[in-house]
């Protein structure tokens, strides 16, 4: 049976189970780096970086126990395309699908989902994607929608 909650509900239980936000990510990243899963990594103030693998070595340090080693693994979170980032730049994780998505998948997606209302401050699912993927187009909103609806 699931049970409908507010943003702000949900919220509050993330933080109350993780400790912070901040909690939440290394989580997240923890448990991508171990599964090798592809994820999308969105940011404060650069562009998004799509389908990339988190590095096994912050998922190693975990899971030998190498917990003193994680600020420094933090601070510089190593990708599968190059790239590297400081946790503190990170806005969203959403991981995606193993084998990605086929055009038909893509083409499925209900746009019309993109006007719930799911955001804290009664944000659009929408406007959530135009402001973390940081799209230029309404053509980008949709792909980044449908990307992230799909999954």
């Amino acid at each position: 049976m699931s049970v409908d909650i507010t943003p702000q509900e949900a919220m509050r239980r993330l933080e109350q189970h993780f400790g912070s936000r901040e909690g939440m990510l290394t989580h997240t990243l923890s448990m991508l780096s171990m599964s090798g899963q592809p994820t999308d990594i969105t940011f404060y103030r650069r562009k998004p970086i799509l389908d990339v693998r988190v590095s096994t070595k912050l998922g190693a340090a975990r899971l030998y126990g190498l917990e003193n080693r994680l600020p420094r693994l933090l601070s510089c979170i190593g990708f599968s395309n190059g790239a590297i980032a400081d946790l503190n730049e990170i806005w969203t994780v959403n991981p995606m699908p193993m084998e990605g998505f086929s055009q038909a998948e893509l083409d499925a997606v209900d746009l019309a989902q993109g006007e719930n209302r799911i955001g804290p401050g009664g944000e659009t699912l929408r406007e959530m994607i135009r402001n973390t993927y940081h799209c230029k187009s309404r053509s980008e909103v949709d792909y980044f929608l449908r990307r992230w609806i799909a999954s």
